[in-house]
């Protein structure tokens, strides 16, 4: 039980800190498909280092529950804020209708891979 707790609340938090109004990079707009893209891409690059962090210094049940929640919060996240209410988009240009179900694929996959994961360790543990 505690472990859905746990994962609740990092999800809800998360969630909470992606979409935080008045939210600035810096001062740097990113204007150009390029540039939006890049962002993209940096962002990515930072949760992969976030990952091998996770991978590095904790335990593999919290690298599952970070990964299974990374998916979950990717996937439902565009599913239900970007596309059934359209609160708002992945970028503001056309590139959003090509990212968002790819990112919505790999959400899917990295939440039935932490999920499995963790699964297969339980039983390896008992």
């Amino acid at each position: 039980m505690s472990r859905l707790i746990g994962f609740l609340i990092g999800v809800l938090y998360t969630d909470w800190l992606f979409h935080t109004d008045n939210v600035n990079a810096f001062g740097f707009a990113a204007t150009t498909t390029g540039e939006r893209i890049g962002s993209l891409l940096f962002a990515g690059g930072v949760t992969v280092v976030f990952y091998i962090v996770c991978a590095k210094l904790f335990s593999s049940s919290f690298f599952h529950g970070v990964i299974a929640a990374s998916g979950f919060f990717a996937s439902f996240d565009i599913v239900v804020i970007h596309w059934i209410f359209e609160l708002h988009r992945l970028t503001h240009g056309p590139e959003a209708d090509i990212i968002e179900p790819i990112l919505v694929v790999i959400g899917i996959i990295l939440l039935v891979y932490g999920i499995k994961k963790e699964k297969k360790s339980i039983r390896q543990a008992s």
